[in-house]
Formats: structure tokens, sequence, C-alpha cells
């Protein structure tokens, strides 16, 4: 549990120091939400409610290096996440298109949603970027009751290892 508070109290100064701060802390509720998906249709934070842990990761730009290295470490960990019965949902201000293109090459096993028509979902998590209309590197991890318990940001320009997500989620699978 220190570990855990550690490795989320570093990130968490790092989000401040960077000027990322979100504007949902850990022990608030996750804002429901409907989006496109690159696996058809939509999906809805609620539909994992009660059956998973949710990570959403918010991501600036399809086109983006440092995006496609984050999504790619979430891809390379994805079997560990599903040990742990946590639902990986990658969300963006991109159009569905370019965030298929993306899925497709990075062969991604799980979607990426789009927020592009009105980014209610990138305000109401609060990370819109302050000058564009994109997401801040963020991360959420939601307990199936809805629960934020877990919160990252970072610069622009980082990848975020896996396992501080892995050892929280782990954590709260052990309280079950």
């Amino acid at each position: 549990m220190r570990t855990v508070l550690r490795i989320l109290l570093g990130w968490t100064l790092m989000a401040f120091a960077s000027g990322t701060a979100a504007a949902l802390d850990v022990g608030a509720r996750a804002p429901d939400f409907t989006l496109p998906s690159t696996g058809g249709g939509t999906v809805s934070l609620r539909q994992f409610l009660a059956k998973k842990l949710v990570l959403i990761e918010f991501y600036s730009a399809d086109a983006s290096p440092t995006c496609a290295a984050n999504l790619t470490t979430r891809k390379v960990d994805y079997g560990k996440f599903q040990e742990l019965d946590v639902q990986i949902l990658g969300v963006s201000s991109s159009n569905p298109f370019s965030q298929q293109t993306l899925a497709d090459s990075l062969k991604l096993p799980y979607p990426l949603l789009s927020d592009s028509s009105e980014l209610k979902v990138i305000r109401s998590y609060g990370v819109l970027h302050p000058s564009k209309p994109i997401a801040q590197r963020s991360f959420f991890l939601i307990d199936k009751q809805g629960i934020v318990r877990g919160m990252w940001a970072g610069r622009a320009d980082e990848v975020l290892p896996s396992e501080s997500i892995l050892a929280l989620a782990r954590e709260i699978a052990q309280k079950r």
C-alpha cells in the first residue's frame, strides 16, 4: 500500500508541476459516457460497472509518436490487465476514422473511443488541454463501483509504464 501511494504521489506531483492536474480527484465518482468505438458501435463506462475495473487512457493525437508509445505500452501489458479484470479504453478527440487507422496499425487489443464532436468526456474528466482542443495525457483507474481509485498525468513527451497502474489494480483486487 505504501509503495502504491508513493508511486501515485510521485506522478501526482509531476502532474501539478507540469500544469496538467486533472479536475477529478481520487475518490470522486467517474463521469459516465457513451462514445463511438474502434471495436464498432459505442462503448459506455456503465457497461463495465459491477463487472470490471476500467483504465481510461486519455491521449492527445493519433499521429503522435508518444501517444502511440503509451498505447503500445498498455498493449504489451494487456495480458496482465486481463488477469486483473481491467478493461482498457483509450480516449481522444481524434475522429473515429483516424483512430481506426491507429488501432489497426498498432494492432491494439482494446478499443479507442472518439470524443471528437464536443469534447464532453475530455472536459468532464478535467483533462482538456488549456490551449488546444485535445486531451492532456492522463490515466484514470476506476473501480467496479465507478469510483476513481488512481489518477496519473504527465508531460506530453512521457511514456507511463504500466507497473504503477497494475500495482494499484492488484491492491484493489486483493481487497475484494
